[in-house]
Parts: structure tokens; C-alpha cells; sequence
């Protein structure tokens, strides 16, 4: 005979909205700070080329080495006008005398393009010496620079015109133009798969409006709303504290500070679950069968056909917003400066399992699992919908990123309000995270 579930939480008004007041002062405090911190973070150049400016490289180098001709100026216009960052434009600049456009650059064109601070002299000394002529740097000053180039083709094709002058630079070429294929081979294959996932959502959002198909149980939840926002700001809290509590932990040995996001997650994720199993009075067992019933087969099924639809709508939403939401540096930056400084495959994997294993889990079962359904005992499901979609998208601390983020959590909640299982959404997030992830992987 199974031991009788635990009471739900329903705490008493009067001391409970004073602490909701409370709660939610100190995370409208912790997230500005926090926003500030990022903010001034990304004021800050970066020290080297940038995902953007690799990304660029490939897509201006790509037609020079398979059509043996450049690209339409307004593309270098526009890709110009894109970089942001002072070593995306050196890197932009380096490509386009590579390319035939500028073949002997002068000082006053190095002026234009040199970045300040660490590694501008080394780069108009390579820039000179590879260009103008000039007596070869050191390599110290080679490697330096080729490193904050990217290491990709531009830097490449730079350290082949200063073999040049040395023992030949024309097998370093061939090696770049390898190189080059491949990544661009995989962007274009990336792209097929986008272009499919698309036209699968177009089909997939046409048979929604035509079958209009009744909606799924959402998971059901005992606790009162008063218990839900307290649940929801300790859990939004713990999120920063574990963060903190991680990178303390971790400061003596700065060879494991990729461990701080890992480790962090973890806290967080297990202060939220135990919060969330208290509060409702539930096992984790119960707490999972509560949010997951039915077939996985099927859950999974629908996960792939909602991925389709969470693309499309993700770049429709991208084009109308981007120019109007253009960041100055990348949300992801900070990511992709831990990701270069990643070394071995132990690193790599606790990462990439923590982004599509453990946050697609855990933040589906906050704001689809639990969030979503609270609100939609209050209001109609479909501002429910909304408000959990722009809830997660804030949550993220990304205002450029707000409407794009927000048009995934839409996407996701739908999802699981077609299905009744947070298998779906899950899959959604973690496909998501997983493609970022290795994307990013690819060009740090």
C-alpha cells in the first residue's frame, strides 16, 4: 500500500505577500546588476575575432575560392558595417587585401583598422611586414596575432603571405582552403536542415489552423498562487546565489573554471526540484509522472514536428526584430570566450550535456511544467501562453535576444498544450541549445 501524498503548500497571507514584496524587490535588484554587469561586459572589445566575424569570413571567403571571384561589394559593405568589434573589422580588412581588392595596403589604411590596445602594434607590424614589405615580426608577434584573427582562413592566408618571404607559404594556403571548404560544407548543410525544419513547421502550423486540435490536460498544481510565486522567487534567486556560490568555490583553481557553470546549474536545478517536490507534496517520481504521462514515442514524435515550427517562427521573428534589435556584441559572448579556453573532451562534455541535458529539463519543467499551468488557472490559456513565453524570455537577460526567446517559449508551450507531456518541450530546448552549442563549438 503506496504511504499517502504530502499536503500541498498554502502558505498564510499575512506573512507571505510581505516576503513575495521582498522576494521580488531582491530579484528585480539581483537582475539589474546583473543586466548592468553584462552590459559593461559587453562594452568592452573583445581580444580577439568573434563568432560574428568567423561567420563572415566564411560567407565572404567561400564564393572567392568556389566561383574564383568576389562577392558583390554591398556584401562587404554590410559585413563592414556589421563588425562591431575592432578585430572583426581587422580580420574583414586582412581578408579583403587577401582578396585581391587591396593588395598593398598603406599606413593610413592601417590607421583605419588597427585595433587599439594589446596586439594593435603586433597586428600593423605582421600587416607591414606582410604587405608593405616591411622586416618580419617575431613569432611571438605571428602567432599572437594569427590567434586573435580566429585561426581560421584570414589568418591563415596572412601567415602564408610571410612564409612567402621565407620558405614558401603555399602549403599553409592549400591547408586553409581545406579548411574553408569544410566549415563552409557544413554551414550550407546546417542551412538545408534549417530550410527543412522550416518548410516541416509551414506544414505543421497549417495543419494546426486547419485541425484546430483540442487541447491536452496541462500538468495540475495544489499549491496556492501565493506558494507558486514564492516558489517561483526562491527558485530565480538560488539561480544567482548558486551561480556566486560556484564561481567561489572554483576561484583558488582557475584551471576548473569551466566547472562554475556545470556545477552552478546543478545547485540550482536541485534547490528548484526539491523546492518544487516540497511544495506540492510530491516524490520526484510522482513530480515526473505528473508532467510526463502518455507515450514517449509519441511525445518525442511531436517534439520534431514542433522544432519545425519553433524555427520557422524563430527567423520570422528574427527578420522583422534584428534590425530593430541589432546588439552591439554577441548574447552569447561569454560563452564563446569560455569555449576557447576549453581544453580536452571531459570540459566539452560536461558543458554540452549541461545546456541540452540538464537546462532544457529543468527550465521546461519550471515555466511549461509548473509556471504555465499555474497562470492558466487564473487567466485564459492563451495569456497564459504569453505571459510564460515573455517570463522566460526575460528571464535570460538578453534584451536583444528578448523576442526571439520569447517566440521559442510560445512555441514550446504550445507544444506541450498539444501533447500534455513536458517530453515535447524538453526535446524542443534541448535540440536548441544543442545545435547553439555546437555551432558555437565549431568556430571558438
Amino acid at each position: 500500500m503506496s504511504a499517502p501524498s504530502r499536503q500541498s503548500w498554502h502558505p498564510d497571507r499575512r506573512w507571505a505577500d510581505s516576503l513575495i514584496a521582498l522576494l521580488a524587490l531582491l530579484a528585480l535588484l539581483v537582475a539589474g546588476l546583473t543586466l548592468s554587469a553584462r552590459q559593461r561586459s559587453a562594452r568592452r572589445p573583445s581580444e580577439r575575432a568573434s563568432l560574428q566575424g568567423r561567420l563572415m569570413e566564411v560567407a565572404l571567403g567561400g564564393p572567392a575560392l568556389l566561383l574564383h571571384q568576389d562577392g558583390p561589394s554591398r556584401d562587404w559593405t554590410r559585413a563592414e558595417r556589421q563588425a562591431r568589434e575592432p578585430w572583426d573589422r581587422a580580420l574583414l580588412a586582412v581578408l579583403r587585401a587577401e582578396l585581391g581588392e587591396q593588395k598593398e595596403p598603406t599606413g593610413h589604411w592601417l590607421d583605419g583598422i588597427t585595433p587599439a590596445g594589446a596586439g594593435g602594434p603586433g597586428f600593423r607590424r605582421v600587416c607591414l611586414a606582410a604587405y608593405a614589405g616591411a622586416p618580419l615580426p617575431s613569432s611571438a608577434d605571428r602567432t599572437e596575432i594569427h590567434r586573435r584573427l580566429g585561426n581560421g582562413y584570414a589568418a591563415d592566408l596572412l601567415e602564408a603571405r610571410l612564409r612567402d618571404r621565407e620558405s614558401g607559404g603555399e602549403a599553409l594556403r592549400a591547408q586553409a582552403r581545406r579548411t574553408l571548404t569544410t566549415r563552409l560544407a557544413g554551414l550550407a548543410a546546417m542551412g538545408l536542415l534549417v530550410v527543412g525544419a522550416a518548410v516541416g513547421g509551414l506544414v505543421l502550423l497549417i495543419y494546426l489552423l486547419a485541425t484546430r486540435p483540442l487541447p491536452q490536460p496541462l500538468p495540475a498544481w495544489s499549491l496556492s498562487g501565493r506558494a507558486a510565486a514564492l516558489v517561483l522567487l526562491t527558485w530565480f534567486l538560488g539561480f544567482f546565489l548558486a551561480s556566486n556560490l560556484a564561481g567561489l568555490l572554483l576561484a583558488p583553481w582557475p584551471g576548473l573554471r569551466w566547472l562554475a557553470i556545470p556545477l552552478g546549474y546543478t545547485l540550482h536545478a536541485a534547490l528548484g526540484v526539491r523546492l518544487l517536490c516540497w511544495a506540492e507534496g510530491l516524490s520526484l517520481r510522482e513530480l515526473w509522472q505528473r508532467v510526463a504521462p502518455g507515450r514517449p514515442g509519441r511525445d518525442l514524435a511531436w517534439g520534431g514536428a514542433f522544432l519545425g515550427l519553433a524555427v520557422l517562427l524563430v527567423l520570422a521573428v528574427a527578420l522583422v526584430a534584428g534590425p530593430l534589435l541589432s546588439p552591439d556584441q554577441s548574447p552569447q559572448r561569454d560563452l564563446q570566450e569560455l569555449l576557447r579556453s576549453l581544453r580536452g573532451w571531459l570540459p566539452n562534455l560536461a558543458l554540452f550535456l549541461t545546456v541540452t541535458l540538464l537546462a532544457p529539463c529543468f527550465e521546461e519543467l519550471l515555466f511549461r511544467g509548473f509556471l504555465l499551468p499555474v497562470l492558466a488557472r487564473k487567466q485564459r490559456l492563451a495569456l497564459a501562453l504569453a505571459l510564460s513565453a515573455l517570463l522566460f524570455g526575460a528571464i535570460h537577460l538578453q534584451p536583444a535576444g528578448l523576442p526571439t526567446l520569447s517566440t521559442l517559449g510560445l512555441v514550446m508551450g504550445l507544444a506541450l498544450r498539444h501533447t500534455g507531456s513536458l517530453r515535447t518541450p524538453i526535446l524542443i530546448h534541448a535540440c536548441w541549445n544543442g545545435s547553439q552549442f555546437l555551432l558555437l563549438r565549431a568556430f571558438a
